[in-house]
């Protein structure tokens, strides 16, 4: 991946890559001439000094126009950052954007495609027991609304609900925040999100951090990119995530640490570069 950025940066902007190659010539020529000055008996000529101009102003060129692989944000009392990788193998809790019923059936209510459908059928083998036992217990004396819908469960939390699910793989402490993030139509059961909905749902994840995460890394996808639909692209969703994490770790400390993991083949279509605007310096 790491050569991969260096070719899309310079595919992406030729004539920018172009303009640091030029920068880096003419910075190095102007050294070499400023050291021939005070030194005029050391002859660095021709071609030799040519192709060396050019080496280096190739190499300063291309690293300028490199596209990172992470991104961070120093905030007082929260770090956040954006990487690409893998969210279930990333250390501290894990967040997992449910629809409003919290189904858990692979199929019509849940699609197997979705991050909730791998969640299921990676943690508990398609046989969601636990995830089910825990929503239960949590949302015991939660306002609901009893909803009739072809298939699935009933009964509809609040968007932004949140709820725990400890210690759901063999041999490992994890924990996972499952957070309602999408509403279901009623005679499909098609998840369907929008922004203002997304904004709540982010709004309840990071308030059931704040009292969850003990000071834990909070772990959460590109929500919003999958089955829910917000009519966004990846870019805007990132931002929209990321504007909401620094709007309320500015509010009131959520975690020492948010991570936001993007998935591998979304490298080509995010530059972690243009977040670098969020940033307070």
């Amino acid at each position: 991946m790491f050569f991969k950025g260096i070719l899309l940066g310079v595919w992406n902007h030729p004539w920018k890559t172009l303009g640091h190659i030029f920068s880096g010539f003419s910075i190095s020529f102007t050294l070499i001439q400023i050291f021939q000055h005070f030194f005029p008996d050391q002859k660095f000529e021709g071609w030799i000094r040519f192709l060396c101009l050019a080496f280096v102003g190739i190499i300063y060129g291309v690293a300028r126009m490199r596209k990172p692989l992470s991104v961070r944000f120093d905030e007082i009392t929260t770090t956040i950052e954006v990487i690409f990788g893998d969210l279930f193998q990333q250390e501290g809790l894990r967040a997992i954007p449910v629809n409003e019923f919290f189904d858990s059936k692979i199929g019509t209510p849940v699609s197997e495609k979705s991050l909730h459908g791998i969640f299921i059928n990676k943690c508990f083998g398609g046989h969601p027991d636990v995830f089910d036992r825990a929503v239960e217990e949590q949302l015991f004396g939660k306002n609901f609304e009893e909803k009739t819908k072809t298939e699935g469960k009933t009964k509809s939390y609040p968007i932004g609900t949140t709820v725990i699910i400890q210690n759901t793989e063999k041999n490992n402490n994890v924990s996972y925040l499952a957070f309602a993030l999408a509403k279901s139509r009623y005679d499909t059961c098609k998840a369907y999100c929008d922004v203002p909905t997304m904004w709540t749902a982010l709004q309840g994840l990071w308030e059931k951090a704040r009292n969850s995460s003990g000071g834990s890394t909070l772990n959460l996808p590109l929500v919003g990119s999958g089955q829910s639909g917000v009519n966004l692209c990846e870019a805007d969703l990132l931002d929209l995530i990321v504007i909401s994490a620094l709007t309320e770790t500015r509010i009131s400390r959520i975690t020492s640490k948010i991570r936001i993991v993007l998935h591998p083949r979304l490298f080509e279509k995010i530059d972690l570069r243009n977040l670098k605007r969020h940033s307070k310096g």
